[in-house]
């Protein structure tokens, strides 16, 4: 590493000596072309300008040295370039003062957060670059530190996993050039409707279990909508009146994860080909919860023999069976670090 590093800078400075005729028949004759490749420092990716030029990538001495902190300088008198080792990198026309005391480490910027989680979880799909990068927008509740976006693969790994444990708030990926991207934090204004009306519920719960909760939030949701398979109602119109709306699977699950997120109980998504319901962790355990099932109607009387929370044995049959097994267990471990050991 040490090596190319030196065959690099020594091109470089090559470069930069060339004399003025040089450097304009270089202008003249040479294609540049803006770089897309990944460039990593010890391992993380590190976003640097850089370009092609003749198949070969080619960065600025002054972007290296901010990069590995050494300091350069150009002497315009004898139009030459300089190295420092020992002193870190200064930008041209300022000038550095040396620490008198041992400089501190610095918190990293980037936190393994996947050390916690059950490492069954992990795959060639969902990796730990991405639980990494998702967990930390939703334990900070911020965006998270940018990472290395390699192919449309881990694009769309990224996108399913967001959609998993996502509503209130949401964790949109967004790309930031350079093979970058990062989780952005957003709470929807279009749910801020939904949001106001379902707080004195909310609040309403307090004192209670969170299996207590957790039954009384399924209900809350059947009392707004009835199935329909044909219909789509989310909380922005299904949680912000009495009123009933029509509704299929997606729509009972969605409205459920709403109130959970607002209730800080991990909830998420689970779907077959042809259903989608969802899993709650309470009591020191995930528990299977289908929302669509538990409209039995407002009898009270009939809903006090209803239950609402099952294991997964319960869930059987062909609705039940998971098109992604692995991104249900990837999605609750990124909501609780070891759940699923």
């Amino acid at each position: 590493m040490k090596k190319i590093g030196y065959i690099l800078i020594g091109v470089l400075i090559g470069g930069v000596l060339l004399n003025g005729n040089a450097i304009q028949a270089a202008v003249e004759t040479v294609a540049a072309q803006r770089s897309t490749m990944l460039f990593f420092l010890n391992g993380s990716p590190v976003e640097v300008e850089a370009y092609v030029i003749n198949g070969n990538n080619y960065l600025k001495l002054r972007d290296i040295a901010a990069l590995v902190d050494f300091g350069v300088s150009y002497s315009e008198a004898s139009r030459a370039v300089m190295i420092d080792t020992m002193v870190g990198y200064t930008p041209e026309g300022q000038t550095q003062a040396q620490p008198t005391q041992p400089v501190q480490p610095q918190e990293a910027t980037h936190v393994s957060y996947s050390d916690d989680a059950n490492p069954a979880a992990f795959t060639a799909t969902y990796t730990r670059t991405i639980y990494d990068a998702l967990r930390q927008a939703i334990v900070t509740g911020q965006d998270s530190a940018p990472f290395a976006l390699t192919s449309e693969e881990m694009q769309n790994a990224c996108r399913a996993a967001d959609a998993a444990v996502h509503v209130w708030p949401a964790y949109n990926l967004e790309s930031m050039g350079n093979g970058m991207a990062k989780y952005i934090v957003h709470y929807s204004s279009s749910y801020q409707a939904a949001a106001d009306y379902c707080t004195p519920f909310i609040n309403g719960l307090a004192g209670k279990t969170d299996r207590e909760k957790v039954c009384e939030m399924a209900f809350f949701v059947c009392d707004r909508l009835t199935y329909d398979r044909d219909s789509t109602s989310s909380p922005r119109t299904a949680l912000v009146d009495s009123n009933v709306h029509k509704g299929n699977c997606m729509s009972f699950a969605h409205n459920f994860k709403f109130l959970c997120d607002m209730a800080g109980i991990p909830c998420v998504f689970v779907h077959s080909d042809i259903h989608q319901w969802n899993e709650v962790y309470l009591e020191g355990r995930w528990w299977s919860i289908d929302v669509t099932g538990v409209d039995v109607g407002y009898d009270p009387a009939v809903r006090e023999t209803r239950y609402v929370l099952h294991d997964q044995s319960y869930m059987q049959g062909y609705d039940y069976i998971q098109s992604d097994p692995a991104l249900t267990r990837f999605a609750k471990e990124l909501l609780v670090p070891g759940s699923t050991k």
